[in-house]
């Protein structure tokens, strides 16, 4: 896009430059009016209740995306915080279970030591 703005004005410029100087001053000339009137035109338009009420719109939706946002993260962070304590029971009993395993082969072995 700025390629093609850059490619416009310098058509207009070398255009301009192919000119009289009488035409070249009512083109500068015609140009910023154009550009003036442009200007005014973004102001006036800005201006209207249609762009206030859009703004508006926009932060009431920004604000409910943000609300929609935190109960999610919130759901997520319960979800996540009771898989976790899952896991880690989870883990606790398989310690468990296989230190229990460990003591068993222990004196299982401490046994046939002794009875030889």
């Amino acid at each position: 896009m700025r390629n093609s703005h850059l490619a416009i004005a310098l058509g207009l410029w070398l255009a301009v430059a192919a000119c009289s100087k009488p035409t070249q001053e009512k083109t500068s000339a015609d140009l910023k009016a154009v550009g003036s009137e442009v200007g005014a035109a973004a102001k006036s338009v800005a201006g209207t209740s249609a762009v206030k009420d859009l703004g508006s719109d926009i932060k009431q939706g920004a604000s409910e995306a943000a609300a929609k946002t935190k109960v999610a993260a919130d759901e997520a962070g319960d979800k996540l915080k009771a898989g976790a304590d899952k896991a880690g029971d989870k883990i606790k009993a398989g310690a468990k279970d296989a230190g229990d395993k460990t003591d068993a082969a222990l004196n299982k072995a401490k046994d046939k030591a002794q009875s030889k």
